[in-house]
């Protein structure tokens, strides 16, 4: 039996998409002019770097970066 003849249900994902690989949903209306420009408003920011420097601050704050200069088991050389 051949992966055409399954239910759509059984076949894998990857045979889907190398079926019908554009497959996609119509928008359900297109955008209008006024939206347009609240979008592009959205991402013409003259302080997306001051943004951006903001959100690293953070991050950095809540994950430090691993040290790759220390050994992570130097702890354990006494008892091995």
């Amino acid at each position: 039996m051949t992966n055409n003849n399954l239910p759509k249900s059984t076949q894998s994902h990857d045979s889907l998409f190398t079926q019908e690989p554009s497959t996609h949903a119509p928008p359900l209306t297109s955008l209008k002019d006024r939206d347009w420009k609240e979008l592009a408003s959205l991402f013409d920011r003259h302080d997306s770097d001051e943004i951006e420097a903001d959100v690293i601050s953070k991050l950095n704050m809540l994950h430090p970066e691993p040290s790759w200069d220390e050994d992570p088991y130097d702890f354990l050389r006494e008892y091995l």
